[in-house]
Order: structure tokens, then C-alpha cells, then sequence
């Protein structure tokens, strides 16, 4: 496979059971070459993609948690086994067969739909409520993932900023959340920002009143959970617009105070790819007497290093349907995976050409990072980066891919632009000085790529994370031609 197969490196062809040209790839975990030359489209990391057919004019879908509706049937579930988080890091694991997890997607001209199918020995739950009403008798928190959960991240317009975030467990409880930028938390580098609306970069995590805000995208999301005979199955409509009364998942903000235009973003205009993943936290104590399992947490973690917490309710397992690279957190969407929008008889599925701009751009955000909390400055060479060791997999960033890019010069143009002398930008911890959204020098990274039909699609990423991709007008929007389901 690393030295091609005769097949033409523009159209595999595969079953979708393997998920078409990404399913043939992806079990090779170094970089492709196709004809001998190193793959500057890295097909071996592009992440786990779903194409989500719209609804025909006269389909509806019922939201009783059943996943009976002709609706769903019609269409295939994602495919590939959901892994650990950090599974870079952790390349023995494998989902148990019981918890085996499935999700289908819809769309029309109001709603995404979920249907979501969960193995899970243990169907139980202590959280009711949503949001601000969640009630709990868990004595550290009330929110759905402190008991086992499925949760859904979506970020529309593909920045890391302004994503949602979903959870639910067996009961029903919700919560959904809107995310300014992405959150720091296990290790993940995340922008520093305020929990009001006194800095520039407040944080719109508004489902608590201390965050300053009631966005929410309840009650016109409607939600409903089953118990099935392996498990648990659960239903979700997401209102894709909001309104004066609750929001929707096309709620985008603004940046750098410039309003986003979601109709950019909208699959009813012909919007293509979200970035999402679907996870669930799984909490052991349910194996065992809850009061005895807080002493054994780190004894399991020992010998299973996935299990994050460390208390019998923090305890617990993150799976997800893309793992998130090395980093133990979800909130890393440039790492997440790609929803694609497709009509009803349209299940091709097309690789987004973005992929190499992002793929690179998301690596050099995090070597950048880690060099700046040693260095307190960031570089313009980007190949110090790589020698000093600032990209590794503990990051999610690979130096074979980043090297590749950089010999292939003919194909990547890759700048980073720095201010060490600035203080406006985000500071990230150094010598002593605690991270801040503000105080810290700037850095603007640039990669243009040369795509297949010779049109170049490029990108930046700052170092507050906001990540921006350009296409040439009438340029291709797949990365390969679409691949064939046979």
C-alpha cells in the first residue's frame, strides 16, 4: 500500500463498508506514496467523513427514540469502530463489541437529525433536566456526561470558533452549549478568554448564567431515548436556524467584531462539510458499587491509561467517532471529523479539498504553542520547530507530515509570519506568567496548496486558533475524484 497499487492515485475505488478512498487508507499509519512520491494530499490521517443524504419532500422523521421511520432505514450508519480520544497514543485499544456505536445523519429544510445507536450493558442514568434545570443526586456535578452519555460537537464554519457542543444520557437530560473558541482542558491548548463579556474574546459558554448568556437551542430541539435489547437508542432534531426565542446550529458570531455570514455555512445554500464528532463517556463504576470504585480509578489507570478522572463519578472512558489526535479533550475541532451534505439520491462520498490547508495548519497552531510556553516567543522557521521536538504526538502533531509538506515545494508554499515585539495577541503560560486572551505576541501561519486541477486552495491560522480557509472560485470541491459505492 505505501508504494501505491497501481490503482490511479485520482479515483479508488472501494466498498463503502470501507469507506470508500479514506476506508482503504486509513489503516496505514505513515505517510502514502503513490508512485513513489510522498501523498501531499495525506489520505493515510484524513479523518472519519459521513455524508448526510437531505430528507425527500415528503419524508419526516419522528423523534420517539425509536430509529424505526423509513427515513432512517434507507440510509447507511457510520462505519468504522469508534476509538479512544488520544488514539495516536493509545493504538491497542479497541472498543469493546458490547459498546459498539452507530450514528445516521439527516437533513431538510429546518432540522439536522441524529439517529444514534449505542451497545451499553449498563443503561442507567442519575441526571434529569436540561441546562440550567438539570437536576442530579451525583454530588460533583449535574451534567448528562457524569453518566454515560452520547454527545455530538459540530462546528459550522470550520474555525474552531463558535461550535456547539450536545450531551444526553438515558433519561433525557440535555445540555447544549455554544463554545466562542475552544476550551482548554487535559492537556489541550486552549485561547484564554473571560467568562463574562468584559475582554474581547468572551467566552459564550452560555448555558450558566455566569457566562452572561441563555443561549440554547431547546425547545425547538427535540429530543427522545429508547431502551433497545443491546442497549440504548437515541433521536435528535437540531433547528438549523435560530430565532428571537432560541438559538440554532447556524448560529455563528462574529470575529475580530466582523459578523459571519452563516448563509456561508448553510447546507440549504449549498454549504458541503461541517466539522463534527459524536462521542460518548462511559463511567465503570457502574460495573462495581459506586461507593468503592474511587479508590480503584487509579489502579485501572495503571494498566489503562485512556481512563480519564479520578473520583468514582469523574471517573471514565471517552470514545468518539474521530479520535481527536493525542489530545485526551474533545474540544479540538480542527481535529474532528467531516459531515458532508448530500442531496436524497446522493450518497458519494466526495473528500473535502481542504484537507491538506487544515491537516497543516492545525499542526503548526500546536508546535507554535508548545514553543511559545517554552520560549515565550514564537519562530518563523518552522523547521526549528520540528528539530526542538514541539510537535509530537502528545499535541497531535505528526513531523513526518509537516516535513513532507515542507519538501514538497512544488505543491505547499508554507509561512509563518511573527510579532514578537506585540503584546495584543494571546499570551499562553511562560516563566511564571499565567495564559491570558490578551499580552502575548502574534504569529499568522499561511499554507497554499496546489490541488489536482491546478487551482491553489489555501488558509491561515493565528495564534488564537481561528482558522480560515480559501477556495478558488469554480475550483474543485473534492480533494479526489468522488469515489464510487459499490
Amino acid at each position: 500500500m505505501a508504494q501505491g497499487s497501481g490503482t490511479s492515485p485520482d479515483l479508488l475505488v472501494c466498498p463503502r463498508a470501507m469507506r470508500c478512498l479514506t476506508g482503504c487508507l486509513l489503516s496505514v499509519g505513515f505517510t502514502v506514496n503513490v508512485g513513489g512520491v510522498e501523498d501531499w494530499r495525506f489520505l493515510h490521517a484524513y479523518p472519519s467523513q459521513y455524508v448526510a443524504q437531505k430528507l425527500g419532500s415528503s419524508q419526516e422523521i419522528v423523534v420517539d427514540g425509536m430509529l424505526d421511520d423509513a427515513a432512517w432505514q434507507e440510509v447507511s450508519a457510520t462505519h468504522n469502530a469508534w476509538v479512544d480520544l488520544a488514539q495516536l497514543r493509545f493504538p491497542d485499544f479497541v472498543l469493546p463489541t458490547e459498546y459498539t456505536s452507530s450514528v445516521k445523519v439527516r437533513w431538510d429544510a429546518q432540522y439536522l437529525y441524529l439517529g444514534v445507536d449505542l451497545g451499553e450493558p449498563f443503561v442507567t442514568g442519575t441526571v434529569t433536566g436540561h441546562n440550567a434545570d438539570l437536576t442530579s443526586s451525583n454530588p460533583i456535578g449535574n451534567v448528562p456526561y457524569y453518566d454515560n452519555d452520547f454527545e455530538f460537537f459540530v462546528d459550522v464554519t470550520g474555525s474552531n470558533y463558535f461550535y456547539k457542543e450536545f450531551e444526553i444520557n438515558f433519561l433525557n437530560a440535555t445540555y447544549d452549549v455554544l463554545w466562542r473558541s475552544a476550551d482548554e482542558g487535559l492537556g489541550s491548548v486552549g485561547v484564554p478568554c473571560c467568562s463574562d463579556n468584559t475582554c474581547a474574546r468572551w467566552c459564550q459558554n452560555s448555558s450558566f448564567p455566569w457566562y452572561g448568556g441563555t443561549w440554547s437551542m431547546y425547545p425547538r430541539m427535540t429530543t427522545a431515548t429508547a431502551k433497545t435489547s443491546h442497549g440504548w437508542s437515541v433521536e435528535i432534531a437540531f433547528p438549523l436556524y435560530g430565532d428571537a426565542a432560541s438559538g440554532g446550529l447556524l448560529d455563528v458570531g462574529e470575529v475580530d467584531g466582523v459578523a459571519a455570514d452563516s448563509t456561508l455555512f448553510d447546507p440549504n445554500n449549498g454549504a458541503k462539510y461541517w466539522l463534527v464528532d459524536f462521542s460518548r463517556a462511559e463511567h465503570p463504576f457502574f460495573t462495581s458499587n459506586a461507593s468503592n470504585f474511587g479508590a480503584l480509578c487509579p489502579i485501572i489507570q495503571q494498566t489503562q491509561p485512556t481512563l480519564l478522572g479520578d473520583d468514582r463519578w469523574s471517573c471514565y472512558w471517552e470514545w468518539a467517532w474521530q479520535s481527536t489526535g493525542g489530545h485526551q479533550y474533545m474540544h479540538n475541532p480542527d481535529t474532528w471529523g467531516f459531515l458532508q451534505f448530500a442531496s436524497h439520491s446522493d450518497d458519494v462520498e466526495c473528500l473535502n479539498v481542504e484537507w491538506p490547508v487544515r491537516y497543516v495548519l492545525a499542526q503548526l497552531y500546536q508546535a507554535e504553542v508548545a514553543y511559545a510556553q517554552e520560549t515565550g516567543v514564537y519562530t518563523s522557521d518552522v523547521s526549528s520547530l520540528l528539530d526542538g521536538g514541539y510537535c509530537t504526538i502528545a499535541n497531535g502533531c505528526n513531523t513526518t507530515d509537516i516535513r513532507t509538506a515542507l519538501s514538497l515545494v512544488d505543491t505547499f508554499t508554507v509561512k509563518v509570519a511573527v510579532d514578537n515585539q506585540a503584546t495584543s495577541c494571546v499570551r499562553y503560560a511562560h516563566g511564571g506568567l499565567a495564559r491570558n486572551w490578551t499580552g502575548g505576541p502574534c504569529f499568522t501561519a499561511t499554507v497554499d496548496v496546489v490541488v489536482s486541477d491546478g487551482s491553489v486552495v489555501g488558509g491561515t491560522i493565528k495564534e488564537d486558533r481561528f482558522l480560515k480557509t480559501y477556495l478558488p472560485a469554480g475550483g474543485a470541491l473534492c480533494l479526489t475524484e468522488p469515489s464510487l459505492v459499490v
